[in-house]
């Protein structure tokens, strides 16, 4: 009997994942149709989202066998955009607006009672992702598991090695692609913001393997493009100073242009050695504010000097954006002001001489 259950046992354990594979499964993914900004780049998505489009005709019409959705957050979020009123080429489109209000709905309908996975937000190639940032992987899972359930309003489990196909992404892509990841994930760490936050997940777009070449490159320089001006935001402002003396108190701007306030260090790094500048630490920038400090600097010879300013979080790890600030010492030694005083001193004498004697000779 007991070899009997065993048995039992065995073979349903073996049967569960037959069972599972049995399961049908509908992928409901497709390439990025926003800019960064929220615009919609084109109109695609409003075609593709009617019953007989692509995206609808996966959840309309569909019988009431048991499924698995796997679903990519992003494109239900720019579906949600898009059903809260959205324009394009200028325009507003209210026919676009209801069909993806409907589909929404009939989505949530046709969701209720079957599994969902939410796949990586964006629904990029796994392995290429997992191979560049590991962590970003499981980010990008996290964030997708948390927008799915907004907006099903519903629990979605959220688990890799559900996607499907391979990105094919040059060696330039991937390049901005690690430099926006590390200023982004760098500026998490000295302020806490969504905009941030949201920027940081939609990296993941440009390793869509539904994207074209063209498709991908454009959102590479889009996500860049935006990365950049986001950066812009929590930064020291450039400038040129003029020293005339051999310690000086430097004037530099910090600004902070987010709705949430942050607490930085400031590394200064002089590219010679005409003068010393000091790091300045734990300096709290209000939100959407402009702050000046005092650096110290000591100039060790006159001369120009080009120091490179950078925001540092509480590890000493530098973040953000790079500011040179040009420095300029016009500062003489001392020694040689008493030489250049006492000559001057000595040649006004001898010219008031030469004129008394001039004076005297004419007067004889």
């Amino acid at each position: 009997m007991r070899k009997l259950l065993i048995s039992f046992f065995a073979l349903s354990f073996l049967a569960m994942p037959s069972a599972q594979a049995e399961t049908p499964v509908i992928r409901i993914v497709d390439k990025a149709h926003t800019n960064f900004d929220g615009t919609f780049r084109n109109n695609e998505l409003a075609v593709t989202l009617l019953p007989n489009g692509k995206l609808g005709k996966l959840i309309y019409g569909q019988t009431s066998t048991r499924r698995t959705f796997v679903i990519d957050a992003a494109l239900i979020d720019e579906i949600q955009n898009m059903a809260d009123g959205y324009s394009f080429s200028g325009k507003e489109d209210p026919a676009g607006a209801q069909t993806a209000r409907t589909w929404l709905s009939r989505l949530r309908s046709v969701v209720a009672y079957n599994d969902v996975v939410a796949l990586p937000y964006g629904n990029p190639d796994e392995k290429l992702a997992k191979s560049l940032a590991p962590s970003e992987l499981k980010f990008y899972s996290l964030y997708a598991q948390t927008q799915l359930q907004e907006a099903l309003k519903r629990p979605v489990s959220a688990q890799n090695g559900w996607g499907a196909g391979a990105a094919r992404v040059g060696n330039e892509i991937i390049y901005n692609y690690t430099q926006s990841r590390r200023m982004l994930t760098g500026l998490s760490t000295i302020i806490e913001s969504d905009e941030i936050f949201q920027a940081r997940a939609r990296l993941a777009i440009v390793l869509n393997p539904l994207l074209t070449r063209d498709d991908r490159a454009y959102f590479s320089y889009n996500l860049t493009t935006a990365v950049e001006k986001l950066s812009n935001r929590l930064k020291v402002i450039p400038g040129r100073y003029q020293i005339t003396s051999q310690t000086a108190k430097l004037p530099i701007t910090l600004v902070n242009n987010f709705d949430t306030a942050s607490v930085v260090s400031v590394s200064l790094i002089p590219m010679n050695s005409r003068m010393q500048v000091e790091n300045i630490n734990n300096i709290t920038i209000a939100a959407k504010s402009r702050q000046q400090i005092l650096v110290p600097v000591d100039v060790i010879a006159p001369g120009s000097t080009l120091v490179l300013a950078q925001l540092m979080n509480s590890k000493g790890q530098l973040v953000g954006q790079v500011s040179k600030l040009n420095l300029t010492a016009t500062i003489i030694d001392s020694r040689v002001a008493w030489f250049t005083t006492g000559a001057a001193v000595l040649l006004f004498l001898g010219a008031v001489t030469q004129s008394v004697r001039r004076v005297r000779r004419s007067r004889k």
